[in-house]
């Protein structure tokens, strides 16, 4: 893989994070803040899995394989979210 191509990855993931940390002092509304920072997390975490752990060249079946973490994760946020109402 060429070195522009991570070098601006790690741009774009620098820069998201300066970003995050202008959302949480420049907006006050939480839920504007939570969404906002939720979607550029997002965003690095698919930019990491792509590109540093080489996934989009994987075959299918492995590719497939990484989405049970995620499955996982969100049968834990489910679950918090009816334990706390």
């Amino acid at each position: 893989m060429r070195t522009s191509i991570l070098v601006g990855v790690w741009v774009y993931m620098m820069v998201a994070v300066v970003s995050e940390v202008e959302v949480f002092y420049a907006i006050s509304s939480v839920s504007v803040v939570v969404t906002v920072v939720s979607i550029l997390a997002t965003s690095q975490a698919v930019a990491v899995v792509l590109f540093y752990m080489h996934l989009k060249d994987e075959p299918g079946s492995l590719r497939l394989f990484a989405l049970i973490p995620l499955m996982f994760l969100s049968a834990l946020l489910i679950a918090m979210i009816a334990a706390l109402g």
